[in-house]
């Protein structure tokens, strides 16, 4: 009896079991989730016509019927259908597409995102900042056929690009100097200039490092506005003073009792000369506005030691001003700071340099 009374038992609780493992399969059987497309923004283009080619891809098709695509943008970042958008129609297959957009505003910060929309509901792409073109009129090139962007901010006109030729505007080479020992062994009337990290690609973007008396091509400096040095900048062009930074300053709102103060000044003014976004700069890029189009871009720096600093972090120019014999005024901007940094530092480190047009 005892036995029977086991098996019983066992019989009963084999049961349901065996019918939830049942309902379980029949049920995973029929469900289908949903998958929603995943899109992507790839590259922007200049055309010939002024106009921008704007590229995204649709990665995943996933299961959601797309009844539109297109490109969508504005000047202030996170752009959405709501707001200026081409609108291509539906989509059917996974794969690239291009939008044409017209007539945005020369040397200005815009914003893209490519999107689809999938049941009535938008999505988008990741975010893409690019700063536009100007005409020829603001542009200026060197003696290697770099072409930079220019940009008038107040009486001043700055390059809008860090420099990155490697030879001075009558021909002559700048000695170039990679080798970490090798830059620890310049001396203060040293010339050189190096790529950051020795990587010529990151030079194309962020422009070169030079020593002091390579950015000035002179011994004893100035700080007259402007500086007459022409130094390292393409003809008609100088590497601006101590004086003429303030100058620029002083524009964008500086207290003027603040400009000779070495450290941190002012409050905002490092932010209007960075670009908005952290397409070149780390997070947060504090204070970040661009809207003086003087777009500072954070190449780094090469310590007196040689070893290679702060790419993406800071970026740093020299003024064609010294302090004593072996030090070089130089101005600074942080991607966590939305002041204007002036300090000296030994002449044999390696700083960005932006030139300002002769006038």
């Amino acid at each position: 009896m005892a036995s029977a009374i086991k098996k019983s038992n066992l019989y009963l609780m084999l049961i349901p079991v065996g019918m939830l493992s049942f309902l379980l399969s029949v049920h995973s059987c029929e469900k289908v989730d949903d998958q929603s497309p995943v899109i992507k923004t790839i590259a922007i283009t200049s055309m010939e016509d002024g106009s921008y080619k704007i590229s995204g891809t649709l990665t995943l098709l996933g299961t959601e019927e797309i009844t539109e695509h297109g490109v969508c943008w504005n000047e202030s970042g996170l752009p959405d259908i709501h707001g200026p958008s081409t609108k291509l129609g539906p989509l059917s297959i996974a794969g690239e597409f291009s939008s044409i957009v017209p007539g945005l505003e020369g040397n200005k910060t815009y914003y893209f995102r490519a999107y689809v929309v999938a049941n009535s509901v938008p999505i988008y792409g990741n975010e893409k900042a690019f700063i536009t073109e100007l005409g020829s009129d603001n542009r200026v090139s060197d003696v290697e056929g770099n072409i930079y962007r220019t940009v008038k901010i107040g009486e001043q006109t700055w390059m809008a690009e860090n420099l990155k030729v490697t030879k001075y505007a009558d021909g002559t080479p700048i000695p170039h100097v990679a080798a970490q020992e090798h830059w620890f062994e310049l001396h203060r009337e040293d010339l050189a200039y190096c790529w950051y990290d020795n990587l010529i690609a990151l030079g194309y973007e962020s422009g070169a490092l030079y020593s002091w008396p390579a950015a000035s091509r002179d011994l004893y400096g100035s700080d007259l506005n402007p500086s007459e040095i022409q130094g390292v900048c393409p003809d008609g062009w100088h590497l601006p003073s101590d004086s003429e930074w303030d100058q620029l300053e002083m524009y964008l709102g500086m207290d003027p009792e603040e400009l000779d103060k070495q450290d941190w000044r002012g409050t905002d003014e490092g932010g209007k000369l960075k670009p908005a976004g952290t397409r070149d700069w780390l997070s947060p890029n504090t204070g970040a506005t661009g809207e003086t189009g003087f777009n500072a871009q954070p190449g780094g720096y090469r310590h007196g030691s040689g070893a290679f600093i702060g790419m993406g972090t800071t970026a740093r120019y020299w003024t064609a001003t010294k302090n004593g014999y072996s030090y070089g005024w130089y101005r600074q901007m942080d991607y966590d700071n939305s002041a204007i940094g002036r300090d000296f530092q030994g002449v044999y480190r390696g700083h960005s340099v932006r030139c300002v047009k002769d006038e």
